[in-house]
């Protein structure tokens, strides 16, 4: 036993040596410092020997009540003195202390091989990825001079610790595997749990994402409705133009391509409301080319407003419609006026966009069976949806005789964000 488990002879045979000696020194320090003086005494007065056996079996009881504490010193002296053996059941809710606080495998396994190896004095800890673990296989594997203990997850990959070359040919005792499969079974449920938060945090990531891509793409699919639809009318214009004044066909068709290139330059969600002023101001010159006198332009939006940035395209539609329901209808035609003003509510600032034309106008009831059900208008709504939520807000005011007017209301701390900020915004 000495040579093969060593740690052990010590373990169980240093306890036992030092209890046996020290409840011998008690039994001779009692008998000579308290026994044999009492005794002489007893000799030289009145002799009892109920007395002298009273004595001794005060002395043996007492020797017998102390033995618990005399055995325990030998322990606590034999484990923290000679063998330096840590308290086990300490050093697993230290562990179990140390790999709650951890947030990554590496550094969990880390951690229990550097305790490890300081309370069993092993010279080297390590640890290792398995690909598979054999069913039959047991937690703790005991070889010469290597002990592995098995980190049983849940599902792979599973892991090994391994403690190699313990000082003292040291073998490892039935608590001490008890010690380590406990060790192994806190490490295992740590690692499940960082797996599974892993996993659902990913998930909630691709979840996200997945959402902000499908946005995005709806987003792009509004955006790229604008230009086709544009396109379309204004080149009825032109054609229209070719038939009546020839002349001025060729100069219109300048202004498109020139509208056009500024329209397919800007490719982003967003622009500044003096660059869809100037847009507006370039498809309104088409237009006066065709209707000439009959169509009057009034814009009035500041200079100090024309920064801030809005969704591109976000009025032109809004001026395209007024055009084609009020203007056009209208045997004298009419007059579009176009302007952009601050609000402030609820401690907020906002942007209001108005177009009003001076057509014929007409109940509000009758609004949504005309100019509603178009594309632009319905863009608009999907588009201001999708940007700021329940923040930004369009309404009509139509009656018979006085025109219509369009209002777009958006906050402008969101219109200088950018999509990913919107969208954030928007959740919250």
């Amino acid at each position: 036993m000495l040579q093969d488990y060593r740690f052990a002879f010590a373990d169980l045979f240093l306890k036992r040596a030092f209890s046996l000696i020290l409840l011998a020194s008690l039994a001779f320090g009692l008998y000579v410092f308290a026994a044999v003086p009492l005794l002489a005494w007893h000799e030289t007065h009145d002799r009892n020997d109920v007395q002298a056996a009273v004595i001794v079996m005060t002395l043996w009881i007492a020797t017998a009540l102390v033995y618990p504490f005399l055995h325990k010193f030998a322990v606590w002296l034999v484990d923290k003195v000679i063998l330096r053996r840590v308290n086990y059941e300490f050093l697993q809710i230290e562990i179990a202390q140390i790999v709650e606080k951890q947030n990554d495998k590496n550094e969990i396994l880390d951690k229990v091989c550097e305790k490890l190896k300081i309370a069993l004095t092993a010279k080297k800890a390590n640890w290792q990825e398995l690909e598979d673990k054999e069913t039959e296989k047991q937690n703790i594997n005991i070889n010469s001079n290597n002990t592995g203990i098995i980190i049983p997850t849940v599902e792979n990959p599973f892991y090994i610790v391994n403690l190699k070359n313990f000082s003292g040919g040291r073998k490892l005792l039935s608590d001490e595997l008890q010690m380590l499969e406990n060790i192994a079974l806190i490490t295992a449920r740590r690692i499940d749990n960082l797996r599974v938060t892993n996993e659902r945090h990913a998930q909630e990531l691709q979840t996200k994402e997945i959402s902000k891509l499908a946005t995005e793409a709806q987003l792009k699919a509004l955006r790229a409705q604008i230009n086709p639809h544009f396109l379309f009318n204004a080149l009825t214009t032109i054609g229209y133009l070719i038939q009546t004044a020839p002349d001025k066909a060729f100069s219109t068709l300048m202004k498109l391509t020139q509208l056009l290139r500024g329209i397919l330059r800007s490719t982003g969600e967003f622009t500044t409301l003096g660059e869809e002023i100037n847009l507006i101001e370039n498809y309104l010159e088409i237009e006066q080319a065709r209707f000439e006198e009959r169509l009057t332009v009034e814009i009035e939006v500041p200079k100090d407003l024309r920064k801030i940035k809005i969704p591109a395209l976000i009025l032109q539609p809004l001026v395209e419609n007024s055009i084609k329901h009020g203007i056009s209808k209208n045997k004298f035609g009419g007059k579009v006026q176009i302007s952009a003003n601050l609000e402030s509510k609820n401690n907020s600032a906002f942007l209001k966009l108005i177009v009003i034309d001076s057509g014929a106008g007409g109940s509000l009831a009758e609004l949504p069976k005309t100019s509603r059900t178009g594309l632009g208008l319905n863009n608009i709504e999907q588009r201001l949806s999708s940007y700021y939520g329940k923040l930004a807000s369009l309404k009509f005011e139509s009656k018979n005789g006085n025109g219509t007017s369009a209002e777009i209301i958006l906050p402008i701390s969101d219109g200088n964000l950018t999509m990913s900020e919107l969208q954030k915004r928007k959740e919250i």
